[in-house]
């Protein structure tokens, strides 16, 4: 059975139907199992162009499930740490099942591309006549957002012992891809900020610690320029250098040069907190199957002794566009770095409560994810002494209910939700306020989510540095420890604003989350927890 929308179906070969017809009855008359939720519907922006060729190659990984995660989530959601021996024994794949998957592409005529410690994934190649052989996929020459790719339009099949042992396949449909959040000054702006404002606003300055000892993880398509960084530190006077930056390349090729993403998430998260570090991890672009690369590569690095204390996630796409066991597969990996102490700030959108468009309310994956904290966003405004002069809701911050993951118990029912909301909490995002962005030697001015995401994930550095000086653990999945905080003195109640769908209000709201932090009671607050 193919997954081709009705209007695409029509475009069509009555030879290409006969294939897909083909394709379909071979799977059913085999003992082979359908991965269904491993591809999407096209959506309508996509145009089918034919068939695709044989010769196409698409790099794709099999993907195998965690196990317990009912039990992996429930110890994020208490604030539990644990060891990577713990994590191995308890919740990655087993060696034998790996093993298994592992042979069995191989002697599919798979090319392996690339195996990981955690056991989690299996990199691997072919064409598309070799993956249609061995797993019955039907691929078609699709253009999306004027490329064009080779895409499958049907689910693969595999033998039903192997089924058993995998969560899904992944990156079939090249097409799909994540988009940064990041917003451009639409009509009459302000002069956008120096970190120092992120830095008064939300109450980090004054407290004795800039981060020192903790590290951000900034995953991206390519790197900024360093030339750009030092730049950009001369100019607001932030005391960071380039030996606190690591640039860390985890897919092979040429990277694309900086185009606002990559400059706007390290200048960000490096100023905010100038003590800190920075690690970069470029994925050559945003496809998925990339980008999971290096959510892997973080996740090694994890188990391997980095200390990474904090994740910073600028992406996403419209949750009811990306295949479930795209979802899950990711879902996992922000399991995993949550369980080994490293919080995962993602973006949650600028689309408003319309991640999706139209007229229905939608969300954003990876925000998402019950184990990682969506950053909403703000407009703020500040007194020639740094003060809040006001802050409310910005109309384009993401937020609303997931339609695939269910309430997390950190999520008060209380709420009246029974899925997870976004976001979590918020910070600036307005672009019209925005901040200075240096790129490719460009002054610029930039805002959304995309810059919200790398404030917190600066600010929370600071609370993690005070953590790890006073013997404690990082916090791991913040969102386990402030959802008790909500109307304490802790976080900024933001009250008006709007982002379409939803209104900001007393307490939780799906524009803000449960408001913008305030670090001078926040910080010693989290010290204290366990």
């Amino acid at each position: 059975m193919t997954l081709l929308p009705k209007f695409q179906k029509k475009t069509l070969s009555s030879s290409l139907t006969l294939a897909l017809l083909f394709v379909s009855a071979t799977a059913t008359a085999s003992t082979k199992s359908p991965m269904i939720n491993s591809i999407a519907a096209f959506s309508p922006d996509i145009t089918v162009l034919g068939e695709a060729s044989p010769q196409s190659v698409v790099h794709f990984q099999v993907a195998l499930p965690l196990r317990d995660y009912d039990g992996l989530a429930k110890s994020n959601a208490s604030g539990k740490i644990l060891t990577s021996k713990d994590l191995a024994d308890r919740h990655l794949p087993t060696q034998k099942d790996y093993d298994t998957v592992l042979n069995w592409l191989t002697k599919q005529g798979m090319k392996i591309d690339a195996t990981t410690s955690s056991r989690m994934t299996i990199g691997a190649s072919a064409t598309t006549a070799e993956i249609s052989r061995a797993m019955g996929v039907h691929f078609s020459k699709v253009k999306s957002e004027g490329r064009e790719f080779a895409s499958a339009d049907s689910a693969p099949a595999v033998p039903a012992e192997i089924a058993s042992l995998i969560k899904g396949i992944n990156g079939l449909q090249p097409h799909l891809h994540a988009h940064a959040m990041m917003a451009k000054p639409q009509g009459a702006t302000t002069v956008p900020y120096y970190p120092i404002a992120f830095i008064n606003a939300y109450g980090a300055n004054g407290l004795g610690n800039a981060g020192a000892g903790a590290t951000t993880a900034v995953v991206i398509d390519t790197f900024p320029l360093k030339s750009d960084l030092t730049q950009f530190w001369a100019t607001t006077a932030t005391p960071q250098t380039l030996s606190n930056i690591s640039f860390i390349q985890t897919v092979p090729g040429t990277l694309a040069a900086p185009s606002g993403e990559e400059s706007i998430d390290v200048e960000t998260a490096s100023s905010v907190a100038p003590s800190s570090k920075v690690r970069v991890y470029a994925s050559l672009d945003l496809s998925f199957t990339n980008l999971d690369t290096a959510y892997q590569r973080i996740i090694s690095d994890l188990q391997n002794g980095v200390k990474i204390t904090q994740v910073s996630i600028s992406l996403g796409l419209c949750e009811t566009q990306v295949p479930t066991n795209e979802i899950s597969t990711d879902d996992g990996f922000f399991a995993v770095m949550s369980s080994l102490g490293a919080s995962v700030f993602v973006s949650s959108g600028d689309s408003g409560s319309r991640e999706c468009g139209g007229r229905t309310n939608t969300t954003s994956f990876f925000a998402t994810s019950p184990n990682v904290t969506a950053v909403g966003g703000t407009r703020l405004l500040v007194t020639s002494t740094g003060a809040i002069r006001s802050e409310v809701a910005w109309t384009g911050s993401g937020g609303g209910l997931s339609t695939l993951f269910a309430r997390p118990s950190y999520q008060p029912a209380s709420l009246g939700f029974t899925k997870r909301a976004i976001p979590d909490f918020s910070a600036e995002a307005d672009p019209n306020t925005g901040a200075y962005i240096l790129v490719n030697g460009q002054v610029t001015q930039y805002g959304g989510t995309s810059l919200a995401a790398p404030i917190v994930a600066g600010l929370v550095a600071r609370i993690n540095s005070a953590r790890l000086a006073a013997g404690k653990t990082p916090l791991g999945l913040m969102n386990s420890r402030i959802y008790s905080l909500i109307g304490t003195g802790n976080f900024r109640d933001i009250t008006s604003g709007s982002n379409g769908g939803y209104s900001a209000v007393t307490g939780y709201d799906r524009v803000t989350g449960i408001g913008t932090p305030k670090l001078g009671t926040l910080l010693p607050t989290l010290v204290a927890q366990p």
